[in-house]
């Protein structure tokens, strides 16, 4: 104990507040353990998983069967051994998360806020292979209301501005998939939405955002205000320096709150949840494949390994420390922050090429395994780095795109002038001098375009295999034959924006075991230390579905909760 520091003694501390720390927490507290405090780095609570969509994949989840849902968790088992290597994860690992998952998300819904929906149509990513479903396997948060939360409502970690229509109304990811694609039904939906918002005076006089959360937002929200219920803490603006080890056992952490130091001791561990490295440079080029940019992660700005760093110097291992939850990013000269491209290059009529003006891979599939073949392919002698979305001005004119919308709801001469001066966008009346423009060898980009005019009609790519899929087909357009996911690119004028090989946060860390506790290289657990999260080692590195990184957080924190609380039971 350092002479004139503040000590306190609790029984569990949590370090981070998006789902995973916030799930530890809730079910410690209901498993018998009062004293349990939740400690954030940052301003807001929430982190990425509050930024995020929200989303969680767990196979037969009540939810699922509440909605007449034909699954198993022997298919959900047998899917996750078709994408996941056998080195990769441990079987334990994965038959815990099978098994474990449905009950945490029991667990929650019996005694706290929590509610998920099941979606219907939102398919496994690898959608072909044995074991895999069209939907009901990813859910999302039940929105809820923001004025629930009271003054605890202005601390909380957003949902990226993206997912709120003009900035002001939530939307849920079905909503979304609905309104950003514009399949069919869009406009009544988008009116629904219009009216539930202008019609709720007195709120939108005093609140520019809708009083109705989404999407990762609202799962932290639901999470929050479940922990407000029981009276628990969760102090911000506090962050772990260390880790207090006792004869190699974690008994507490050294925390600055608010500037000053203090040491909290605990009497039955330390959660580690505070996420990945995506923001710390060094470790980025230390660990990760190049090309690697903090300024492309759509994650948190405060994960700067924090959780990772500490647990390795109290003798952790680590595994899978060079990867990452991938996704094409597309960031604006007037952007805070980068933000993830997960439907823009799907639509039909445009491709995503490389200065050579070859397409990389299947614009279409899901995001985690265009970034790997994106990764894969690229070197010195051939770079897939930089990388523009090129499309059209019917394409630009029908879809949204990134910061642009469409050109009905924000022309050209509506956008800032340096989406051009600085190279982010590029405009040209031929393809071959939008190529000339941007830097792109034009015989390979015309060579690319006429390519792709004629997949179009005939409705097979044949170089990559768009729209094969049924996910490549879940942000397809379709209105657009004979495949929703090909167009011809031949109107003009044409354009090339940027996109960046970005992610949402690193998947690599800690070493734990089936009751989440950290692993030392010999084996052996680390009495009194937990970890879930971006913090340990991905559970589902291959992304098998959307919520591959919320849904094993949380499984986690719930095994981390009931071994932590075994000796008060």
């Amino acid at each position: 104990m350092a002479e004139g520091v503040e000590t306190s003694e609790i029984d569990l501390l949590v370090v981070g507040s998006g789902n995973g720390g916030l799930v530890a927490a809730l079910c410690a507290y209901e498993l018998g353990v009062k004293s349990v405090l939740v400690i954030e780095k940052s301003a807001k609570y929430g982190g990425t998983s509050g930024r995020s969509g929200g989303g969680v994949w767990v196979p037969w989840s009540r939810y699922a069967q509440a909605a007449g849902a034909q699954d198993s968790l022997e298919e959900g088992r047998e899917y996750l051994r078709q994408t996941i290597p056998a080195d990769q994860v441990p079987s334990e690992m994965l038959d815990t998360y099978i098994a474990e998952s449905p009950k945490m998300l029991d667990f929650l819904h019996e005694r706290t806020r929590v509610r998920y929906e099941s979606l219907a149509h939102y398919p496994d990513y690898y959608s072909n292979l044995p074991g895999a479903k069209n939907g009901h396997r990813s859910l999302e948060p039940e929105p809820i209301y923001r004025d629930l939360l009271g003054e605890e409502g202005k601390y909380l970690s957003e949902t990226t501005d993206r997912i709120w229509m003009f900035n002001r109304i939530a939307m849920t990811q079905v909503d979304a998939q609905i309104l950003i694609g514009q399949v069919p039904g869009w406009p009544k939906r988008a009116a629904r939405l219009i009216w539930d918002y202008v019609s709720d005076i007195p709120w939108i006089f005093s609140n520019k955002r809708s009083r109705r959360l989404s999407c990762g937002c609202a799962g932290i929200a639901r999470l929050r205000l479940s922990m407000m219920d029981r009276g628990m803490p969760l102090w911000l603006k506090t962050a772990m320096t260390d880790l207090i080890v006792e004869d190699g056992k974690v008994v507490g952490a050294k925390i600055e709150r608010d500037g000053k130091p203090m040491e909290i001791r605990t009497r039955l561990g330390v959660v580690l949840a505070a996420g990945g490295f995506e923001h710390n440079q060094q470790m980025r080029e230390q660990y990760l494949p190049k090309p690697t940019r903090a300024a492309w992660s759509a994650a948190y700005e405060s994960n700067v390994g924090d959780g990772i760093v500490a647990g390795m110097k109290a003798g952790g291992a680590t595994r899978l420390m060079n990867g990452a939850w991938w996704c094409t990013t597309i960031r604006a000269p007037d952007d805070d922050m980068p933000f993830t491209a997960i439907m823009e290059k799907s639509y039909p009529g445009s491709c995503v090429v490389n200065d050579r003006g070859q397409r990389i891979a299947n614009e279409s599939q899901n995001y985690m395994s265009y970034m790997l073949e994106l990764f894969a392919k690229h070197s010195d002698a051939n770079p897939q780095f930089p990388s523009w979305h090129v499309f059209d001005a019917r394409f630009r004119g029908r879809y949204f795109v990134g910061p642009l919308f469409t050109s009905k709801f924000r022309p050209d001469w509506m956008l800032p002038k340096s989406y051009f001066t600085s190279g982010f966008l590029t405009k040209a009346d031929t393809v071959a001098e939008l190529a000339k423009k941007t830097g792109i060898d034009p015989a390979g980009l015309e060579k690319t375009i006429a390519a792709m005019n004629g997949y179009a009609k005939t409705g097979k790519d044949t170089e990559f295999g768009r729209g094969d899929a049924e996910y490549d087909r879940y942000y397809g357009d379709p209105t657009v034959k004979p495949n929703p996911c090909l167009a011809p690119i031949d109107q003009a004028p044409f354009y090339a924006m940027r996109i960046e090989p970005g992610d949402f946060g690193t998947h690599g860390g800690l070493v734990i075991n089936p009751d989440a506790q950290v692993m030392r290289e010999d084996g052996t657990a680390i009495q009194g230390l937990y970890a879930t999260g971006n913090c340990a080692a991905a559970v589902l590195p291959t992304y098998p579905g959307p919520g591959s990184t919320l849904g094993p957080a949380m499984t986690f924190a719930w095994q981390a909760a009931k071994h932590a609380t075994r000796s008060v039971n």
